[in-house]
């Protein structure tokens, strides 16, 4: 559900958390769940019924389908997914620029607007962030300017493309060259998942998969360690102390 009471508790308990030495890589994360809770939403994050996903068509016109949603879904569907989240949605829900629409397990007609969607996520998660900043998961905090709001949404409907990673491009490099008149021209490193230039190699030696690392000086300060603490503790938090709260024990 999108800014369910469960995710604003999730999202202050990482502004009140900001001291840590993995503040920053917390605030990441939860605001990528954060922001899940508008791209996912309608799926859950069991095996249910309400995760399936049949007739599904867009409804605006990207023009980079080589077949209907339906289609492409059909070559993936019938047992090769469980209803499980939005698997059987494939990456349709995190599209900035696709409205699409689809039956779920209940036969119900389920319209999805993922530009609207992403605004609107967007417009909260600028607040998330002001908040952050400040030490205050309380601060009365203004949202977009209106500008930024613009400039976001030009890029949903002129960003299209299918691929994830070149959509992630398109963003890094407009940051860069100061589209967003909201912050300017900002120097930002590029991240490797792999090889010399990762975090993993960075922390440990290599980013191959070892069964044992020599230990680097620098590892306790490291991204890497500082990402898999934040990792721990923004799970931990979720599933221990805020989910029994609403009734819901996860494993």
């Amino acid at each position: 559900t999108p800014n369910s009471p469960i995710a604003q508790e999730m999202v202050r308990d990482a502004i009140l958390e900001k001291h840590r030495p993995y503040g920053l890589h917390r605030l990441g994360i939860t605001m990528h769940v954060y922001a899940d809770t508008w791209a996912h939403q309608g799926f859950a994050g069991v095996l249910h019924n309400i995760n399936e996903v049949d007739d599904a068509k867009e409804t605006s016109k990207s023009g980079i389908f080589k077949k209907t949603l339906g289609g492409i879904l059909s070559n993936f569907l019938d047992d090769a997914i469980p209803p499980l989240g939005h698997g059987r949605a494939l990456a349709f829900p995190d599209m900035p620029f696709l409205q699409w629409q689809y039956l779920d397990g209940r036969g119900k007609l389920i319209p999805r607007n993922n530009p609207a969607d992403f605004i609107e996520a967007a417009e909260q998660m600028c607040k998330a962030m002001r908040r952050y900043q400040l030490g205050d998961p309380t601060a009365a905090v203004t949202g977009l300017t209106a500008a930024t709001r613009a400039q976001i949404e030009s890029m949903f409907a002129e960003i299209v493309f299918e691929d994830g990673e070149k959509r992630h491009q398109k963003w890094l490099d407009a940051i860069r060259k100061g589209v967003f008149t909201v912050c300017g021209k900002v120097d930002l490193d590029d991240y490797f998942s792999r090889g010399n230039d990762s975090w993993k190699a960075d922390a440990l030696g290599t980013s191959f998969d070892m069964p044992v690392y020599p230990y680097q000086s620098h590892f306790l300060e490291s991204h890497w360690k500082h990402f898999h603490d934040a990792i721990q503790a923004h799970r931990f938090n979720v599933v221990y102390n805020i989910l029994p709260k609403y009734g819901i024990c996860a494993a």
